[in-house]
């Protein structure tokens, strides 16, 4: 195991019977371990330890673990750069493989692991009950430990606070302090957001909620807190991610509903919702990611009656099928048929500008496409090495399955010159400009287009 390259400077062994944060002083003298140092893991570690916090990144991963250590960022996250640089330089950040290492000095342990979906489509808590186990021998007397990652409701109660106290032998409340605070990023922006955003604090008891508020009161002392219980913080997390889902099903349905009458769903939401703020519904598109597209089951799995969840579930998980239908009608117009033919997919990740592809809409449509024989060239400024013209030049098709910036500003002439002659353009996301497409004489179909 790498040992905290750090673990000397942490000082003289805590006894004391209360929390051990509670009887610190500066930032500078707590020493935090946040295991998982991914995504949601790595700003949040990076974050405390800019605040002056003493931060242990843990990771099974030696490899991904060498690169942060080296000051290489694994991942697109703005403004992370420089706090991870700062942080190696200070000594306030290091990252390790050594889990029990790490916990036996830390004050506060935070829990940043992968909470997927298993092969039943019920919430998986392996990676989470194995980084309980990693944890749970070494914990000292009044730690504090925060559940970040996204749970089902009731696990801090059912899962986390059982395996902590039989694992380390202490009591909840008594000499051990926990704590569920989901996280509310979003990718690329969580640097800002951590700073910035409210926080739910889910206390297994009035202390460790306090306990959990000081610690992110270290971000920013005006950041504004929601202290709660365990279950109504689960709930809030994923009411938030459902609530969202669901009203980007609404609106692909809408768009589905603009195509049947031949009208443009973009044109129509833009329109109802200028001035008008009774009616805040997102524009159409392809909705997934590791988030969105899971947290419904796991809100949903332990009820007995229908719901709309699924239902919108089904609506988001057709889009990508459906883009793919509208190209083969399109083809066959042509008396053309994927099979063969070289096709241009633009965008590879799950949303715009980031290069984070799990659960991507734009994925199944790379999967659908060569299922049906197409040669599938794809571009991705944050994920491929193909260069634009080349995903594009001789190309008979162009899906534009992911909104990246960087198409917004792609001259439609300039593509018209590199595709094949006769080219469709299945656009996912209303990127380009119909009346240019038409002066231009290219064929577009933009989703939620008739």
């Amino acid at each position: 195991m790498n040992r905290p390259a750090a673990m000397e400077k942490v000082g003289e062994p805590l006894t004391r019977d209360t929390s051990r944060i509670a009887a610190r002083g500066a930032p500078e003298d707590i020493t935090m371990s946040v295991i998982g140092i991914g995504r949601v893991g790595l700003p949040l570690a990076l974050s405390f330890a800019d605040a002056g916090v003493r931060v242990f990144g843990v990771d099974r991963n030696q490899e991904h673990v060498d690169v942060i250590n080296s000051g290489v960022l694994p991942f697109i996250e703005h403004g992370a750069g420089p706090l991870l640089k700062d942080g190696l330089a200070t000594g306030r950040f290091v990252a390790s493989t050594d889990s029990a290492g790490s916990v036996s000095v830390s004050d506060v342990v935070v829990l940043t692991v992968g909470t997927p979906l298993n092969t039943d489509i019920r919430s998986d808590t392996s990676q989470l009950v194995a980084a309980l186990a990693e944890i749970g021998p070494s914990l000292q007397p009044g730690t504090l430990v925060i559940t970040r990652s996204t749970i089902s409701p009731g696990t801090t109660d059912r899962v986390v606070i059982p395996t902590l106290e039989r694992l380390s032998g202490l009591k909840v409340g008594e000499d051990l302090f926990v704590a569920f605070c989901p996280e509310r990023i979003a990718e690329g922006k969580a640097v800002e957001e951590l700073r910035e955003l409210p926080e739910i604090i889910g206390g297994a008891d009035s202390e460790s909620g306090e306990l959990a508020a000081g610690m992110f009161r270290l971000l920013n002392p005006e950041k504004q807190l929601h202290l709660t219980d365990p279950l109504s913080a689960e709930l809030a997390k994923l009411y938030t991610n459902v609530y969202r889902y669901v009203n980007f099903a609404l609106a692909n349905e809408y768009a589905l509903i603009a195509e049947h009458y031949e009208r443009d769903a973009h044109h129509i939401i833009r329109m109802l919702r200028d001035g008008y703020q009774r009616a805040p519904i997102p524009l159409p598109g392809p909705a997934g990611g590791p988030c969105l597209s899971k947290d419904g089951y796991f809100l949903i799995e332990e009820l007995t009656f229908p719901d709309f969840v699924l239902t919108a579930w089904k609506m988001n998980d057709s889009v990508p099928a459906h883009l793919v239908q509208r190209l083969r009608d399109a083809l066959r117009q042509k008396e053309k048929d994927l099979d063969g033919l070289k096709v241009a997919v633009l965008g590879q990740a799950f949303k715009a500008d980031i290069d984070d592809d799990r659960l991507s809409p734009a994925r199944h449509v790379i999967e659908m496409l060569q299922k049906y024989g197409a040669v599938v060239v794809v571009h991705d400024p944050y994920l491929s090495d193909v260069e634009l013209d080349t995903a594009l030049r001789d190309a008979e098709a162009v899906v534009l399955a992911t909104n990246h910036s960087v198409y917004y500003g792609l001259d439609m002439k300039r593509l018209k010159d590199l595709v094949a002659p006769g080219c469709v353009i299945v656009d996912a996301w209303s990127v380009f400009d119909p009346a240019q497409a038409e002066t231009l004489d290219i064929e577009l179909h933009t989703f939620g287009r008739g």
